[in-house]
């Protein structure tokens, strides 16, 4: 299917993974695929998307991990950008990230 192998194709390209033995003391974590189907406000199919996601239910916290993090902004941060744009004259722009979640180790 395309919308898997431009996944993987972006996941390589961002460097999200690197490959290493499997250690017999942790416990794999599986993965599994969700796929989806944009489509345009006339229903017709503009894109298919798939994401590989991790099975974190299967870990158990402080023995599988110890640290959970969300890489997004704090609202007092974007009320300070907001704040300095408003008195200094300047525009905010946005854009969107084709892979907002895909972080590298």
């Amino acid at each position: 299917m395309e919308a898997v192998k431009k996944e993987l194709e972006n996941m390589k390209k961002l460097d999200v993974w690197e490959e290493v033995p499997i250690n017999e003391e942790y416990k794999l974590i599986g993965t599994t695929w969700v796929f989806k189907t944009k489509r345009s406000e006339k229903h017709e199919i503009l894109e298919h998307k798939a994401r590989l996601c991790a099975q974190g239910f299967s870990q158990t916290p402080g023995i599988d991990f110890s640290k959970t993090f969300a890489p997004t902004g704090r609202l007092n941060s974007l009320q300070t950008l907001i704040s300095h744009e408003a008195s200094t004259g300047l525009s905010l722009n946005n854009w969107t990230s084709r892979a907002p979640f895909s972080m590298p180790p």
